[in-house]
């Protein structure tokens, strides 16, 4: 599928998983779910996320190359999943204390506070359910997605057979959308802006 559905879907089960969850709709855990929705997709070269993040595409050819991997394989498995729900908790909080330290050397800490309270919790439920849904969606591709890599066998469901950019995957990112407004309006209406958001500020990188 595009990383235009991509987004939709990622986002959209990031904030169902939190109303049930009756988690807070933060900007991480939306945030999150969107790029973990494109995220499955740096295997591929072209993809949306890895055309618009320096350098990512070269190393993807390389990797590609080089036989580590191949589109739809063991970035779209369970395996590689359940690694990044322990890798990216990780990185973040490298990050923030990254940021802490600049903070500290700028002499304003308290803006990295602020900036953190803002940011919210909910960062790794976002990407979990966002990356996951990537996994669902492209499961109703034409070729399916190696689920239990690196078991070669590639789960693939008959209904819907949906070839990427066509209508049908049009009318499924709309049927996402327009199922969450039916269910509860302010959470369609959240999905759809920070869908259309995060997908505006790839393009501007």
């Amino acid at each position: 599928m595009t990383g235009q559905t991509h987004i939709v879907a990622g986002v959209a089960a990031a904030a169902v998983v939190a109303t049930i969850t009756h988690h807070s709709l933060t900007p991480a855990l939306i945030v999150c779910g969107g790029i973990g929705g494109l995220a499955p997709d740096l295997d591929h070269p072209e993809a949306l996320l890895t055309r618009h993040v320096p350098g990512i595409s070269w190393v993807v050819r390389m990797g590609q190359a080089a036989g580590w991997w191949r589109h739809r394989g063991l970035w779209h498995s369970l395996l590689f999943w359940m690694g990044t729900l322990i890798l990216v908790p990780v990185l973040g909080r490298l990050m923030l204390h990254g940021l802490w330290a600049v903070g500290v050397g700028l002499g304003h800490p308290e803006s990295v506070t602020w900036l953190r309270h803002l940011w919210g919790s909910g960062s790794d439920w976002g990407w979990g359910a966002g990356y996951l849904s990537h996994m669902l969606i492209d499961t109703w591709n034409t070729t399916g997605v190696q689920w239990f890599w690196p078991v070669r066998l590639w789960v693939h469901s008959p209904v819907p057979n949906i070839l990427v950019g066509t209508w049908p995957e049009t009318l499924i990112r709309w049927g996402i959308q327009g199922a969450l407004i039916l269910w509860r309006p302010e959470l369609g209406i959240l999905v759809v802006a920070s869908s259309w958001g995060i997908y505006q500020s790839i393009h501007w990188i």
